[in-house]
Formats: C-alpha cells, sequence, structure tokens
C-alpha cells in the first residue's frame, strides 16, 4: 500500500510538471535582470511555529560518534566545496576572494580553505563530531598518495550537464561559479586517481581496508544546476535535471560500492524554492505556506523521491553496505517551522548581499562579495549566508539534525553501531 500511495503522489506532483520548464515567462534571465516587482516584493510573513511530524528518535541526545571513522571522504558541489572550486579557478573574482578565508575548528584548530559560507559547511561540522581531520581539497598542494587525512573531492558549481552543453546554450544566471562548470565525472576521476597511486605505495588490499573503514559522504546533487537554470532559454525541464542528477548520483555509489566502500551516507536537497535566491525570482503568486516558492520546492521532493528510490535499490543490491539518506529537506523545514527556537531572526533574508533590496537582501547583479555588497551583523541569526548558500550556524543546526535527530535514514546512530560491530 505504500508503494502504491508513493507512485499516486509523484504521478500527481509529475502533472504539475508537464508543461513547466526553466524558460517559464515567470522567472528572469541575465540579461534583462529582476524585474521591479520580483526586486521590490515585500518581505514575506515568517512563518509561524508548526508542529512538524517528528522523524523517529527525534528527541533523542547528542551520541558521541569520535573513533568510529577515522577520516572522511567527501564529493558533492559548492554546499560541500572546501577548496577545489577556487583552486582550480572555478569561482569568479569577487568570490575567491570573499571566501579566502581561515575558520575555526573544534578537531582542527585554524580551518583554513575556500568555502562559500561565513564558516563551516555540514561537511566541517561532521568531522568535528567524528573528532577527524578536517577536509583538505583534493587540489590541494598538501594531498599526495602519502596523505592519509580526510580528502575532500567535491567542486564548487559542479554540474550534471555535460561542458559542451554549457558551452552551446543558454544557462540563465551563472552567480558566483564559472560559466562552464566542471562535471561529476572530474570528481570520480580524481578519487580513482588517488586510490591508483595509493595503492602503488602502500598496495591495494591495504588501500582497499582504508576504503572500507572509511565515511563516504556525498552532498546533495543537483542543487547548483536547479538554480541556474532559473531563467535559461534551455529545453532542459525540471523532471529531465532529476533524472540526471539522480543518474550522477547513482554512478558516484556505484563507484564507491566497486572500490569497497561500506559506510556512505548521501544527502537529499534543500527546499531550494526557500532561499532568497529563488523567492527574489518567483512571482508572489508561486508561494506555499511556508511562504516559499511552491513550483521549486515541488520540484525539488519529485527529485528527492526519485533519489529515495534509488537508494531503496542499492540497500537491496549491496546489503553488506549501509547506505543513509540525509534529509536535507525534512531537516530544513523543521528548522523553519520554529527558526526562533534554533536561534535565527532572518529565515529569507541573505546575510551577505544587497540590504537594498527589503525582501530578501539578495540581487543577482550584487552578489555577496562583488562591489556593493554589504554583510549583516551578526550571522548566527541567518539562515542564509549569500542567498544561495547556508551559514556557519544553518550549517551546524542541520548536521545535528542529521547526527542526532533522526534526519537520516537509518539513523546515523544505526551508521555507526553498524562500524563498531554493535
Amino acid at each position: 500500500m505504500a508503494n502504491s500511495n508513493h507512485i499516486v503522489l509523484q504521478a500527481t506532483l509529475l502533472l504539475i510538471f508537464i508543461s513547466f520548464s526553466f524558460s517559464s515567462a515567470h522567472f528572469h534571465n541575465e540579461s534583462h535582470g529582476p524585474s521591479h516587482e520580483a526586486t521590490h516584493t515585500p518581505i514575506p510573513t515568517p512563518p509561524p511555529p508548526h508542529d512538524v511530524e517528528p522523524p523517529p528518535n527525534s528527541n533523542q541526545t547528542s551520541v558521541d560518534y569520535k573513533g568510529c571513522w577515522s577520516k572522511v571522504y567527501a564529493f558533492g558541489d559548492s554546499s560541500t566545496d572546501t577548496g577545489n572550486g577556487y583552486l582550480i579557478g572555478g569561482l569568479k573574482s569577487y568570490a575567491s576572494a570573499s571566501f579566502s578565508k581561515s575558520f575555526y575548528s573544534s578537531s582542527s584548530g585554524r580551518l583554513s580553505g575556500h568555502r562559500l559560507s561565513n564558516g563551516r559547511l555540514i561537511v566541517d561540522h561532521l568531522t568535528d563530531a567524528l573528532a577527524v581531520s578536517s577536509l583538505t581539497p583534493y587540489k590541494s598542494s598538501s594531498v599526495s598518495a602519502s596523505y592519509s587525512g580526510s580528502i575532500n573531492f567535491a567542486i564548487a558549481g559542479t554540474s550534471t550537464l555535460s561542458r559542451d552543453y554549457f558551452y552551446n546554450n543558454d544557462i540563465g544566471h551563472t552567480f558566483m561559479w564559472s560559466r562552464v562548470p566542471e562535471s561529476y565525472q572530474t570528481q570520480l576521476d580524481w578519487f580513482s586517481t588517488y586510490l591508483l597511486e595509493r595503492s602503488k605505495r602502500q598496495g591495494a588490499e591495504a588501500c582497499r581496508n582504508d576504503v572500507a573503514n572509511s565515511l563516504f559522504w556525498v552532498g546533495g546533487v543537483g542543487g547548483n544546476d536547479y538554480i541556474r537554470m532559473y531563467g535559461s532559454s534551455s529545453s532542459i525541464n525540471s523532471r529531465m535535471l532529476s533524472d540526471l542528477s539522480v543518474a550522477h548520483v547513482s554512478k558516484i555509489i556505484k563507484t564507491l560500492l566497486s572500490r569497497g566502500a561500506q559506510y556512505i551516507v548521501v544527502q537529499g536537497l534543500p527546499p531550494l524554492g526557500c532561499l532568497p535566491s529563488q523567492l527574489s525570482m518567483s512571482p508572489l503568486t508561486d508561494r506555499d505556506k511556508w511562504g516559499c516558492s511552491k513550483i521549486t520546492n515541488a520540484m525539488i521532493r519529485i527529485h528527492n523521491s526519485l533519489l529515495r528510490h534509488r537508494l531503496d535499490h542499492f540497500r537491496r543490491r549491496y546489503p553488506y553496505a549501509v547506505i543513509a539518506y540525509a534529509d536535507t529537506y525534512a531537516a530544513y523545514e523543521a528548522i523553519l517551522s520554529n527558526y526562533q527556537e534554533y536561534h535565527f531572526r532572518e529565515p529569507f533574508k541573505a546575510c551577505c548581499g544587497s540590504h537594498e533590496d527589503g525582501a530578501f537582501d539578495f540581487d543577482i547583479h550584487c552578489l555577496c562579495g562583488s562591489s556593493g555588497s554589504t554583510t549583516c551583523q551578526d550571522s548566527s541569526t541567518y539562515m542564509s549566508w549569500d542567498g544561495i548558500h547556508f551559514t556557519d550556524a544553518m550549517n551546524g543546526r542541520l548536521t545535528d539534525l542529521f547526527l542526532n535527530k533522526g534526519y537520516c535514514q537509518p539513523s546515523f546512530e544505526d551508521l555507526a553501531r553498524k562500524k563498531r560491530g554493535i
């Protein structure tokens, strides 16, 4: 019965998108910029406290995960990248300068790198909780075959679409990313090269044991593309993009499993329709009960549903591995529904951006770090850093929900129990 209801739900949602594509007249591309209405929309009324159905074990206390894994390997986009995008020139110059900072990590002291945030990402809070080394970007000069710490293969701006596609099509606004981004295949190529070199140095068996005892974190895949395609004249529609994104996740997981990975966490996408960037470009008629873009969030729910279905397939086929789904959408919604309890004051505004726009403090022509942009006084009260990426505070809240409040399925605690042989 559950599967039947799931299929009916998908079919119903898909009907919404039969005629929907990213070339919708409601969206505004880079050449025209946002309309007067979009730029000066009223501030949405923050959602009242709302009873969101809690996940299993939502009241559990924090678990001590220290010693479970000795390292983490990460893949993903700008929400996970700790420096590769910067190191390979994948960011615009103002973004590279703006995000070249050092942060504090409880497990690593000073945390250097280039993050699209004002501080730590989810993977940084993760390595803090695990008490392992911070994720060094693969393209860092410190990474070699002898390097034994955590490694990040994620690249800011990574796309599920081919580079040729970006050369030949209008792809809407590029935001802070380069116009022609790397594909996810680049990350897999880097990973394969690293394992090959490491196998030559320490032996194939030792390398495979290292992989089997490491934690693999796959950040949200496809988020950059959904955001980037707003205002595009491309023929790529939402369902096609969902299929491409989930196919890339599948390829990543299949590669990891073939290399011997046994502990994998895959993030779903957050409700992108709640981001200042999306709200600033969607009409006032496109709002759900939270004040977010109804069309965008319905699209993301379909994406996440397809992803969860695919993960179930992998669990059945590889029963020896533990593959957890980090429900970013539900975790974000839980925070938004009671954002003041999480010590946030601004659920819909960007901390860094154009503060002349009172609705969302976001303007695609005045992005964080560019000339004329300004930064809020207290980023800890904002959920969004630059209108697209989360603040350190928001990343920390999400990580806590993943690790300790049941927003991973199976729970992160179950993942740790399996690793400890309990």
